[in-house]
């Protein structure tokens, strides 16, 4: 793994060098383990590597994290303990350099301390050097992508399988989490079980509610399987469904058959979300689609490229995204269908396999 990981250092620092950006701080993030493999506990201890465009690396890290930190190579340390703080080893880091990008992501509290540590310095938000690194997944990671994809398709259909009308909602969403852990794979912290009519919120996170299998069920859930990400969206349907939500459903089905047809190397991200939209426009229901169509996976759940209006970036080989399209009428119902797709030089790749139309098991 050395050699991968002084691989994306290069192209980071050659990126850097194409865009002008001399210095970049990378805090604990999934930033900091894409590029050296490190993933520390997170804490309130500053902790950061230093990538110059030109130079040495240079890594401020608490001395008990010291250890586990030294197989990045090319590296010089400088820890700090809990008596002495990390304004020597920052100031020491940051000696000679004039400004540094930051992710959005970095605590205000370390920000101020480098300001503390040197008061000349300008520190500036980066807009995605890493990430778009990040974005084109090389052959083993799209390989551990598909593999998560895989694992929670079989979760998906685990779940269709269980008699789920004597649970509630936050029920099931821990028995899918402990499956998951089970099966030696790390599940989201909140997985998305919703029935009924709370699933026209999107983002609901669920409750002490029985759930009722005379309606749809929507589960939207996820794992790291080797580090990479999986995340699907399923509706699991009562044998009778009312006319509105069926005729709704084949609507999405459409919207995301549509979106993924129109995913090649080249497209605009907002061009998939303009067709997506499109379809659901032109059912009536274009009020409720009230999100982006889909988002970018890998290490992270939600990362680059992000499927909206306003994208103009091409999609590239190796992006690896979701299309998920919505339909939300408030108080009566929601309905989400969400695939991953891998972008490759020979076209579009559905990572999910899992049937469109699901119904509950029955006793």
């Amino acid at each position: 793994m050395e050699e991968v990981y002084a691989a994306r250092m290069g192209r980071l620092r050659d990126a850097m060098r194409s865009g002008g950006v001399r210095a970049l701080w990378v805090h604990p993030s999934f930033d900091l383990r894409y590029l050296t493999g490190l993933a520390p506990l997170s804490m309130e201890r500053v902790m950061g590597l230093l990538v110059p465009a030109e130079g040495q690396l240079q890594m401020v890290v608490p001395s008990m994290l010291l250890e586990e930190s030294r197989h990045v190579p090319d590296c010089r340390f400088l820890d700090w303990d809990d008596t002495q703080g990390p304004e020597g080893a920052l100031k020491e880091a940051l000696e000679g350099i004039g400004a540094v990008h930051v992710s959005e992501t970095l605590p205000f509290g370390v920000v101020q301390q480098m300001r503390s540590a040197r008061p000349s310095i300008d520190v500036e938000i980066d807009r995605g050097t890493v990430a778009s690194l990040r974005a084109c997944k090389d052959a083993a990671e799209a390989d551990a992508l598909r593999e998560a994809s895989r694992v929670t398709d079989e979760m998906v259909m685990w779940v269709a399988s269980q008699h789920v009308g004597s649970m509630t909602e936050i029920e099931l969403a821990r028995r899918i989490s402990l499956r998951y852990q089970e099966l030696g794979h790390h599940p989201w912290e909140e997985l998305l079980v919703a029935s009924g009519a709370n699933a026209s919120m999107p983002h609901y996170a669920g409750g002490d509610v029985p759930i009722d299998t005379a309606q749809p069920l929507l589960i939207d859930i996820g794992a790291a399987v080797n580090g990479y990400q999986s995340d699907t969206t399923r509706v699991i349907f009562p044998a009778e469904v009312a006319p509105e939500v069926s005729d709704a459903y084949e609507v999405l089905l459409s919207a995301a058959s549509a979106a993924f047809d129109s995913v090649a190397v080249g497209v605009p991200a907002q061009e998939v979300d303009r067709v997506a939209r499109s379809v659901i426009t032109e059912a009536g229901y274009g009020d409720y689609f009230i999100h982006r169509t889909g988002h970018g996976v890998g290490l992270d759940v939600h990362e680059h490229p992000y499927i909206r209006e306003g994208n103009e970036v091409p999609l590239k080989a190796g992006n690896c995204f979701s299309i998920e399209p919505g339909i939300y009428v408030p108080g009566r119902f929601g309905l989400r269908y969400e695939n991953l797709v891998l972008l490759t030089a020979e076209g579009a790749e559905a990572l999910n396999a899992t049937p469109e139309r699901l119904t509950f098991s029955t006793p």
